[in-house]
């Protein structure tokens, strides 16, 4: 008798299907509140202000002059075409770089592994403004790879394109955010069983064939997250080009900063802004497609 009536009890202490479907509700409450607040609001705010008569028109009511105006620009068409080589310049020579050091780091530091993951993540630590400066005294014509050239008789006089151009760009932005880069794809080795090359290897697949057939896929995933982190950031970066870039590696990221900073033309920039949004979200879903392709066997 006792034990039927607490097995009633306990049904009846069971929670309703509503109370079932408004739990999950009541946990997504305050994330979705902090992405409505920090996020949409923000958001919603910058699309407004994009429909908006400038300040410098006279005029009020909405208006597309404002991306009509950037898109119909030959100026804005060649800095959108300067910053796409600098941006996937420097995302190459990233991924050159970060594929070979997240396989030295997952299959090859052994007790190591940690020691240098740790390294590199307190190597992204130090201020970016710091970097960008550091590099400065490394590229300047009185810098130190300069002074070296002409220590040991490769070069007669300093090389002024070091600095000020779009290579000081593409170098101090490929360093910038190589961490970013090497932690996504390590991250997506580590789940590779490094049993799987030496069956390739017993198969009689060199090295390439290798990479491109067996870690290339099992890791697509982590150099899209990679892109994601990076290279839609590089196109709106704007310290290491108004540092290190002078004239010929002028950006989007500084027309945005100039139109606002410079102009007060919040509503151009604000245009803008919504144009590189729209261009990552592209580029998002195109590198999220391109991640999920098999290579064929």
């Amino acid at each position: 008798m006792e034990a039927a009536t607490i097995a009633g009890a306990a049904v009846g202490r069971r929670p309703s299907r509503l109370t079932r479907l408004l739990r999950p509700l009541a946990f997504m409450t305050l994330p979705t509140a902090t992405l409505i607040v920090l996020f949409l609001i923000p958001m919603g705010i910058l699309f407004v202000y994009s429909f908006e008569y400038g300040p410098l028109t006279g005029s009020s009511g909405f208006t597309l002059t404002n991306f009509t105006g950037f898109l119909s620009e030959p100026l804005y068409g060649r800095i959108a075409w300067t910053t796409f080589q600098i941006a996937t310049i420097a995302m190459l020579a990233q991924l050159l770089f970060a594929v070979p050091l997240a396989y030295v780091l997952a299959y090859k530091a052994g007790r190591f592994e940690l020691p240098l993951l740790l390294a590199l993540v307190l190597a992204d630590e130090l201020n970016p403004m710091v970097k960008i400066y550091a590099w400065r005294m490394l590229l300047g014509r009185d810098g130190l790879i300069n002074e070296a050239l002409l220590r040991i008789g490769l070069i007669d006089h300093p090389i002024d394109a070091l600095l000020f151009s779009k290579f000081a760009v593409i170098v101090v932005l490929s360093t910038s955010y190589l961490t970013y880069t090497v932690i996504p794809i390590y991250a997506s080795m580590k789940a590779v069983d490094a049993g799987l090359f030496e069956a390739a290897l017993d198969l009689g697949a060199g090295w390439f064939t290798t990479f491109r057939r067996v870690l290339l896929p099992l890791i697509a995933p982590g150099i899209f997250i990679a892109l994601l982190l990076v290279y839609v950031p590089l196109f709106t970066d704007f310290a290491s080009p108004t540092l290190v870039g002078g004239t010929s590696g002028y950006m989007l990221g500084q027309v945005v900063a100039d139109e606002v900073l410079q102009n007060g033309n919040l509503n151009g920039g604000a245009a803008m802004s919504i144009l590189l949004l729209v261009g990552a979200a592209l580029f998002s879903y195109v590198a999220y497609r391109l991640s999920r392709v098999k290579v064929e066997s």
